[in-house]
């Protein structure tokens, strides 16, 4: 299942069902957070559920392991708000790792509690 942050958790169950009760292996592909940082529903739903978890890296500019994403408008500008689902591709989306993604959305250090 390509594209499974895009799940719902009631379909995410449904494929633990099926897994369960039909003995079906089913290995799902997709992004844990959107471009705000926050998670699809889908990917916090097989997030729960999931058996095994293996995670595809990816490489942000600097080297390291890229764990979030920035939305570029068709300028190439940073994208701070709006829809959690917008459909774009490689001309959309960078991946980084989390400094160079809080670099990039200008993000405040929060409050030391």
């Amino acid at each position: 299942m390509d594209e499974a942050q895009f799940l719902s958790k009631s379909q995410v169950w449904q494929l633990a069902r099926a897994v369960d009760d039909l003995n079906l292996p089913i290995m799902c592909y997709g992004l844990r957070v959107d471009f705000m940082g926050e998670l699809f529903p889908g990917s916090a739903a097989l997030l729960a559920l999931a058996d095994e978890m293996r995670e595809v890296r990816t490489i942000c500019h600097c080297g390291r392991k890229a764990t979030m994403v920035v939305r570029k408008d068709a300028r190439g500008r940073v994208v701070t708000g709006g829809d959690q689902v917008q459909i774009g591709g490689n001309e959309s989306y960078v991946s980084l790792c989390r400094r160079h993604w809080r670099a990039a959305m200008e993000e405040d250090e929060p409050p030391l509690v």
